[in-house]
């Protein structure tokens, strides 16, 4: 009798569970197959010039104008999520590119994309030599040592995922440019979050916003993109002063520049051996020219900005509603 009641509390478990799938399944996938909708033909567009552009080794995925949050990524069912208004305005639109990363990193079995995934590899053995040595050096150390090393093996084990995110930003990054960058200082900017909160009893799949700005202007020295890189971190540090942000010691001991600037150097080797264009000064593909214009214009010229892109949207909407777009079966 017991065991029956085991096997019945079993199926009323994976039961419950199926239904959970499933509702997921109707709020995401199944919602973006029955939604056809404008926002979503042209967004669709955009992704596939992008891909086109950068060169991405994968199909394009699905994009929709569906997420309840903010740009975000379902490997699995190869969709790309946006908020919804997103696809009428160009400043966060570099996050694509972002996101774009993500099934590069963890689709399995694929040779085109494995060397990015090798390259994620050798960094994350980069970080636990890293933290292994930290945990030695405190060994060492006279005095209580139970926090420190605890605080070491959280920041380790975070790593793990915050590796994950930098590499995305720093594949938009090698495949944008600057735009990129404005955008991230951009959404840091109108978000009350710390940039350099990095308690361990708040561990996140993302790394703390300095950290990711820290990696984005690295990136963009080692792309050439050096006075790019330098406006964005005038504007930066401005912002950082201007809302107080007070620079941590253990900010440093969370994120050291070592392991952010390897981070960017497995990212480029493993963008460049997966076959993607890498930005430089003389990049003339539409969609890089575009978005990065449009932040030059908003800094450049910010009381004009509005009507601008406004115009600049429309002709981009009717080149995706032409012949070659596929905005055009509306």
């Amino acid at each position: 009798m017991i065991l029956i009641k085991e096997v019945i509390r079993e199926r009323i478990r994976l039961f419950r569970r199926a239904l959970e799938d499933l509702s997921w399944l109707e709020s995401t996938a199944i919602l973006t197959l029955t939604r056809p909708h404008p926002d979503d033909l042209f967004l669709n567009w955009l992704v596939f010039e992008i891909h086109k552009e950068i060169r991405y080794p994968l199909n394009p995925p699905t994009a929709t104008c569906t997420s309840r949050d903010y740009f975000s990524t379902i490997p699995s069912l190869r969709l790309l999520q946006v908020p919804p208004g997103e696809s009428d305005f160009l400043l966060h639109l570099p996050d694509l590119y972002h996101e774009l990363a993500h099934p590069l990193l963890v689709i399995p079995n694929n040779p085109k994309i494995e060397p990015l995934q090798h390259e994620l590899a050798k960094f994350l053995v980069v970080v636990t030599k890293h933290f292994e040595d930290a945990r030695t050096a405190v060994a060492r150390t006279t005095g209580p040592r139970e926090y420190q090393e605890f605080e070491l093996r959280n920041f380790e084990r975070s790593w793990f995922s915050w590796a994950m995110e930098l590499f995305c930003d720093l594949f938009a990054t090698y495949t944008l440019g600057a735009a990129y960058g404005w955008a991230h200082f951009h959404l840091t900017a109108k978000r009350e979050a710390d940039p350099v909160d990095v308690r361990p009893i708040r561990l996140r799949s993302h790394p703390p916003d300095q950290a990711r700005m820290e990696v984005i202007l690295i990136g963009l020295d080692l792309v050439g993109l050096r006075d790019q890189a330098n406006g964005i971190r005038q504007r930066w540090d401005a912002l950082l002063s201007a809302i107080g942000v007070k620079r941590d010691p253990t900010y440093r001991k969370a994120c050291p520049e070592k392991l952010l600037q390897q981070a960017a150097i497995h990212a480029l080797e493993g963008a460049i051996k997966i076959g993607c264009r890498v930005v430089d000064r003389k990049t003339p593909d539409k969609i890089h020219g575009l978005l990065n214009t449009a932040w030059d214009q908003f800094w450049s010229n910010p009381a004009n900005y509005y009507a601008w892109e406004r115009d600049v949207m429309a002709k981009l909407k009717s080149a995706a509603d032409g012949p070659q777009g596929c905005c055009s079966a509306i």
